[in-house]
């Protein structure tokens, strides 16, 4: 049954094959005897329009071809660029046999051919100019969104600390108000001049106080005199110069004194979070995560 039906169908698509040859000889005949209604008639109706009726291709080709020159041959010039149009769009390197149709119809050919070509041309132009805008779009994309997350990045690692200050500490000597106050080299220096002044102011109050008791005999009485003034005003001019540099320290500490103050500083970024690798190149950009 299957095998018949095969036969039939070979057989019918045999015949539909050769009618269509019969029909394309017999409007070329019509061509040939320079009948270019008529040719142009059997060719319409082969051929004519966007969905030719023959499903031979050379043949459409052909046909396209004749339908073209009948037109041109009847005046109707706008019809054969239409043919020759769809001929070409067909098969863009179709030639014509230069012999074989007279120069009229070589240069409308040659014309619709080169219109065709500029068109062509101009679409592939076109079509090379939107992928270059379409790789310059996904280029700052790619250029913003490296940006966004660089800014996301910075906000993340840097945090905005809020400090308190307090007047008491500006009241305590050595430079502690001058630490927080920002002013460290400031109070660095107070830190080490009071601190040597007042060891020195101690050491010398209890080697003075240590002559205390003592009786000299006659010969070393003008030594332990000199000792113990020696002592006295060393005591009394350290704790002088002590108090003096401590006040001045702490003057200026309340003058300058600010009570906050806020500052940025860097923390580490938290483990979850994600970072976007972007990356450029010639085809556009590309955003990958990495954990």
């Amino acid at each position: 049954m299957l095998v018949s039906v095969a036969v039939l169908l070979a057989c019918w698509t045999a015949r539909v094959r050769a009618n269509d040859f019969e029909e394309f000889e017999k409007a070329r005949s019509a061509y040939d005897s320079q009948d270019y209604a008529r040719a142009a008639s059997l060719f319409e109706a082969l051929a004519g329009g966007d969905v030719p009726q023959l499903t031979n291709r050379s043949l459409v080709l052909e046909s396209k071809k004749y339908l073209g020159a009948s037109y041109l041959f009847l005046g109707k010039l706008s019809q054969a660029e239409q043919e020759f149009t769809r001929l070409l769009r067909m098969d863009p390197g179709y030639l014509l046999d230069p012999l074989g149709f007279p120069e009229e119809v070589q240069r409308l050919f040659a014309r619709v051919k080169q219109q065709l070509e500029a068109e062509r041309r101009a679409s592939e132009e076109e079509r090379r100019r939107e992928e270059l805008r379409v790789q310059r779009e996904k280029t700052e994309r790619a250029e913003r969104e490296r940006e966004r997350w660089e800014r996301l990045t910075a906000l993340a690692e840097v945090e905005t600390v809020h400090e308190v200050r307090s007047r008491w500490v500006a009241l305590v000597p050595f430079g502690a108000g001058q630490f927080q106050n920002g002013h460290a080299s400031l109070g660095a220096i107070l830190a080490v001049s009071e601190g040597s002044l007042l060891a020195l102011s101690i050491v010398t109050y209890f080697l003075h106080d240590s002559l205390r008791g003592q009786t000299p005999s006659p010969e070393e009485i003008d030594d332990a005199r000199l000792a113990e003034s020696a002592f006295r005003y060393t005591n009394q001019i350290s704790f002088a110069l002590f108090a003096v540099i401590a006040i001045t320290g702490i003057i200026d500490a309340q003058i300058r004194f600010q009570p906050s103050y806020d500052y940025e500083r860097k923390r580490p970024l938290p483990a979850d979070l994600t970072v976007p690798e972007i990356s450029l190149g010639p085809t556009g950009g590309s955003i990958k995560l990495r954990f």
